[in-house]
């Protein structure tokens, strides 16, 4: 027995050779496509070059590489330990002719990486926001995906390798773990922008036809794909995200513009790596590579310029008729309405006898055949437009009624710095219609050649359009714009009165 118990040892250590005698790290060329391209393996760099020796451990993980190029987008990649250690061949002598088959070594170390690793794809160029360029806002995104678009396949890694989709298959599961919703999706969206510094982080600007405009996303498919290979006993996966998208370009008031569809794939994303974040991080990949195909469109590069807006072509002036002018605070409820339309609502106010109301023309421009005027004693009116300024933010629209006071338009101002003003309108929801805030003239600011009326009164998503009065209820303004983030709440801007006539062609 004695004999014996050295001779198994013997057996196990040769046996054990490969996960014994193999180095815990191995060195691997990774070949990038630039000199100036960096090499991250999870996260730690590894060098700089067209071929950069990076070290990866020897501990069944699939290691994440992403390659950073100045002025190209990043490519991700993974690489894992796939075939078995030349070493392996001492587990055959000299007992594997002996004991057939002998004691396998499958310890970590058993197994190599290929010693090269090449990246592919295409490098993407990134085109930045110019100075002469318009910011960027989220307009809408969407998942419009239809069941049999929405998938989850396995593919076995040769097949991956070779190409044969044919191999693959879809896992007979719901995606609700997948848990996209359209908020990760604007989110997502909003970080591509601030990354290429297409957005305004501060929001602190006034967005105008000239300096802003918007972009649509709508994902209609998505394949989320899990490459695996459990040839050598040791579980890799990996996944990457396919997705078609179609983008749109849109004017500052929610107009289209341009829209372009794309299929776009992801890179090589690690579940050892990510964690629960793997399924978006390859999502938001694929999303980021369209975004910059779409914005080195020429088409998208023509319309982000800034330019001067074309003056309006002059109108014939409109006279309207003439009732009793508001002169106090209760008759300014009665003379403003809730501008309802397809994506909202918005406020108005009455200018006229005969059923004319000024809006701001952002409130409707994306509804222009849907618009619903609601008045303080809940009746419904369906109105058109008549006129509208879309470098000023006015619209001039027009409903079936009589109206027995309105506000006049003044062609002189009558405000000053710190006088006491009222906000009126709906703001939030379409049940608080007429709500009254109150604040002062705080001050003046420019927008493009505007002075615009500065309030700390409280102004919320639908007050645009409003009215903005003194305390007779004269009106001064027209609420058109909000600041909002950290350390700005409570500063809202009108557009002046007297601004409203020479930019409608009304008196």
């Amino acid at each position: 027995m004695r004999k014996i118990t050295p001779l198994l040892a013997l057996l196990i250590l040769l046996n054990s050779c490969a996960s014994i005698l193999n180095g815990k790290q191995q060195d691997v060329t990774v070949f990038t496509k630039n000199n100036n391209s960096e090499v991250y393996v999870n996260n730690e760099k590894q060098g700089k070059g067209k071929q950069v020796v990076s070290e990866l451990k020897r501990n069944r993980s699939v290691h994440q590489i992403k390659i950073e190029t100045e002025g190209f987008k990043d490519q991700y990649l993974v690489h894992y330990q796939s075939k078995k250690s030349p070493l392996y061949i001492l587990s055959w002598i000299p007992f594997g002719v002996l004991f057939y088959p002998p004691f396998l070594d499958y310890g970590a170390k058993s197994y190599d990486f290929n010693k090269e690793l090449m990246i592919k794809e295409e490098l993407i160029p990134i085109t930045k926001k110019g100075d002469d360029e318009k910011y960027l806002f989220v307009k809408n995104t969407e998942f419009d995906i239809d069941e049999k678009d929405l998938k989850l396949t396995r593919i076995k890694f040769n097949a991956y390798k070779k190409d044969k989709k044919n191999k693959s298959k879809e896992i007979d599961s719901n995606l609700e773990k997948v848990n996209f919703d359209n908020s990760i999706f604007t989110e997502s969206l909003n970080e591509i922008l601030l990354k290429y510094k297409y957005t305004d982080s501060t929001n602190t600007i006034f967005k105008s036809l000239s300096n802003s405009a918007y972009l649509s996303a709508n994902i209609t498919k998505l394949d989320l794909q899990l490459i695996y290979d459990r040839e050598a006993r040791i579980s890799m996966n990996f996944l990457k995200a396919n997705i078609e998208i179609e983008w749109g370009f849109l004017d500052v008031y929610g107009q289209n513009i341009y829209n372009k569809n794309y299929q776009s794939t992801s890179g090589d994303f690690s579940y050892d790596y990510y964690g629960d974040k793997v399924s978006l991080m390859a999502v938001q990949d694929a999303i980021s590579a369209s975004f910059l195909k779409f914005m080195n469109d020429p088409e998208v590069r023509k319309n982000i310029k800034k330019g001067d807006v074309e003056p309006k072509e002059e109108l014939n002036t409109l006279t309207l008729n003439k009732g009793k002018y508001i002169d106090n605070l209760d008759d300014a409820l009665d003379g403003t309405a809730t501008i309802k339309v397809k994506e909202g609502h918005g406020s108005g106010f009455k200018v006229s006898s005969d059923g004319y109301l000024i809006t701001n023309y952002h409130v409707v421009a994306n509804s222009k055949d849907d618009i619903t005027v609601i008045t303080r004693d809940n009746k419904e009116y369906k109105a058109t437009i008549v006129r509208q300024n879309e470098q000023l933010d006015l619209a001039l629209i027009k409903i079936d009624a009589e109206f027995e006071k309105h506000f006049r338009i003044k062609d002189e101002k009558n405000y000053s710095t710190g006088e006491n003003v009222f906000i009126v309108g709906t703001p939030k929801s379409i049940e608080l219609g007429q709500t009254l805030t109150k604040g002062i003239i705080s001050g003046y600011r420019e927008k493009e050649g505007i002075k615009l009326i500065q309030t700390d009164a409280s102004i919320n998503g639908g007050n645009s359009g409003g009215p903005m009065i003194n305390k007779e209820g004269e009106l001064i303004g027209v609420v058109n714009a909000k600041f909002s983030g950290i350390g700005i709440e409570g500063i809202g801007f009108a557009i002046p009165a007297t601004l409203i006539g020479n930019s409608l062609f009304i008196n």
